[in-house]
């Protein structure tokens, strides 16, 4: 059997957000036991996948939602954002879509009435990617900037004086 239990923030102060575990049940010669199948913050298709995938006995991965769901974790479902980015790339590179197809996705998509922002187009590729990913993104930019030498800026020999704005 195959359920999602609450695991309670385990720093000094308490102040984090809970943990969750996709736990099974098996029957040993000691006695039953549970094993973690995967822990989560947000439970994701990559958290299900990786729980189906080290799952002994079924997996019934609609009652691992719904318990995830009565216990108050976050869900996110990544399967829409993965094929929206994956149309996005494909239109980029050139690839036509058949017009029966461009016409339902007229039809589905909202009319915008605002400007989107410039910065925009730039974050569409990182819709949907793991934090994993956005991390190791994340260090490389550091490293970087900690390479850029600071500017000189030039010795004062007295400290400035201080005076009010409404003096002259």
């Amino acid at each position: 059997m195959t359920f999602v239990v609450a695991r309670p923030d385990t720093r000094p102060n308490g102040t984090g957000p809970v943990r969750y575990e996709i736990r099974e049940s098996v029957a040993t010669a000691a006695g039953p036991r549970a094993r973690t199948l995967a822990t989560f913050r947000v439970l994701t298709s990559s958290v299900i996948a990786e729980a189906a995938s080290r799952a002994r006995r079924p997996f019934d991965a609609a009652k691992v939602r719904a318990r995830a769901a009565a216990l108050g974790a976050p869900q996110r479902s990544h399967e829409a954002a993965a094929s929206a980015s994956m149309l996005l790339a494909q239109l980029r590179d050139g690839e036509p879509l058949p017009p029966a197809l461009v016409t339902e996705l007229r039809r589905a998509l909202p009319r915008r009435t605002a400007a989107l922002p410039d910065s925009l187009e730039s974050a569409i590729e990182w819709i949907g990617v793991d934090d994993a990913a956005r991390g190791r993104a994340l260090r490389d930019l550091l490293e970087v900037a900690s390479r850029i030498p600071p500017r000189p800026r030039p010795a004062r020999s007295t400290f400035p004086r201080l005076s009010s704005a409404g003096q002259l």
